[in-house]
């Protein structure tokens, strides 16, 4: 729902700014921002345990506090481009089934991410502008885990996602050439797989892999220095 309503938003928010557009300095900036996540690991009734009865789910959210740093150029006429990267989150979701209702599978994620983010802010005056923002990059993400007790271990994978973000928020100039920027963002990081089981199953094959559709809410607070 949260992503519907910011998808209908953004483009009327861009159409209706043309004439509010914040009129800033032009420039360079750097920013850091503290990022308060819950990830999302949907769809992990599609991993792979055959044999084993109906799915069962476990725990498939992960809260985590994490940081970005970005560069970007602020182009005087509302419109803003960064490049930013956010540094590695580690998570843990669990699954089961029916059969065995004590070994829970927890797959076990490492997260890093490069973004290009692309900003537009509306002056509401008093120092304060409206942004939304939108942005793609790629996801380093590893993935791998463990069923019913630690020893009996995924083996890993590492793949890199293609990945996408939308957002808005808020943002207040204290000084000149400083603004703090409070904010949400919703962020897709695609399909994710471990790698098959490294333990011997009850059929004796390698044929069970953990598998999920990682996606993140973001609550940001960041802070930027116009050069």
């Amino acid at each position: 729902m949260k992503l519907k309503l910011l998808c209908c938003a953004l483009p009327l928010m861009i159409i209706a700014s043309s004439a509010v557009a914040a009129d800033v300095n032009q420039g360079y900036y750097a920013s850091a921002k503290y990022l308060q996540n819950q990830q999302n690991a949907k769809e992990m009734n599609t991993s792979a345990r055959p044999g084993v009865g109906q799915f069962v789910a476990g725990n498939e959210k992960a809260h985590q506090a994490t940081a970005a740093l970005a560069l970007g150029y602020q182009w005087g006429n509302g419109w803003r481009t960064e490049g930013e990267y956010t540094f590695g989150q580690s998570a843990e979701f669990t699954s089961g089934s029916s059969t065995f209702a004590t070994s829970y599978n927890h797959l076990q994620t490492d997260v890093q991410r490069l973004m290009f983010n692309l900003y537009r802010d509306i002056e509401l005056g008093y120092n304060v502008s409206l942004y939304g923002t939108a942005g793609v990059g790629v996801s380093k993400i590893k993935a791998g885990g463990w069923q019913g007790v630690p020893s009996r271990e995924y083996a890993s994978s590492t793949q890199n996602n293609l990945t996408y973000s939308i957002g808005a928020g808020l943002s207040y100039a204290p000084i000149d050439r400083i603004a703090i920027d409070v904010g949400y963002r919703y962020v897709d990081m695609g399909k994710i797989e471990s790698g098959y089981n490294n333990f011997v199953n009850a059929r004796g094959y390698k044929d069970e892999q953990m598998k999920a559709h990682l996606v993140e809410n973001q609550f940001t607070l960041g802070a930027r220095y116009l050069f």
